[in-house]
């Protein structure tokens, strides 16, 4: 889809293009996606019809991380002072990888951008970002992550994960935010939570 850095927006000319039309009609646009033998990285993009405070609230939440987050089992907040949080997490993906216990930071510019990394655990590498860029049509949210297991993962699972597990990631926090901007967005990006039964 071409490529795009984070917090960039179409100029008002240039909104006809493919990838913005995509996220006008609800897309979640995956605009970079790469693994190796070490781990994956993607960044991907969503147009959200909801203020930047309750995807922010979504993102921050444990009670909503079981909702989003494929195969959490446990989710504890062990600091928060606003501006920096400390968060462990217990995931287990699936059968072919093995459980993932870790810990994560996340610096935080209220509103506008949250960035994350490894403090310790099972992951050599877990970093990224997510960018909120306010425009006319709705909130710009721009998420990108790199991650690396401590015992390297198949490539097609990378692959799996990045290409499909992050766009559904970002859908269902749409929904969550309730920023679908439809009803039938809305269904649609419900579907797309791991754990349906326990979005509401």
């Amino acid at each position: 889809a071409g490529r795009i850095g984070p917090g960039d927006v179409y100029a008002a000319d240039d909104r006809d293009n493919h990838p913005f039309r995509a996220l006008l009609d609800g897309e979640v646009v995956l605009y970079e996606a790469r693994s190796d033998e070490s781990g994956g990285a993607a960044h991907a993009r969503m147009l959200v019809h909801a203020p930047a405070e309750a995807i922010w609230n979504v993102i921050l939440s444990c009670e909503s991380a079981f909702i989003y987050v494929k195969g959490l089992e446990h989710c504890e907040v062990l600091e928060d002072s606003g501006g920096r949080g400390l968060v462990r997490q217990v995931v287990d993906p699936s059968w072919i990888v093995p459980k993932m216990d870790y810990v994560f930071e996340s610096l935080r510019d209220p509103y506008r951008e949250i960035r994350f990394q490894r403090i310790s655990g099972d992951l050599d590498v877990l970093e990224g970002y997510w960018i909120f860029t306010p425009v006319p049509e709705g909130l710009l949210v721009d998420y990108e992550a790199r991650v690396k297991p401590s015992i390297p993962a198949p490539r097609w699972l990378v692959r799996y994960t990045v290409k499909r597990s992050m766009p559904d990631l970002l859908a269902c926090i749409r929904f969550l935010a309730r920023g679908s901007g439809s009803s039938g967005q809305e269904k649609s990006d419900r579907e797309r939570c791991p754990k349906q039964g326990r979005a509401q």
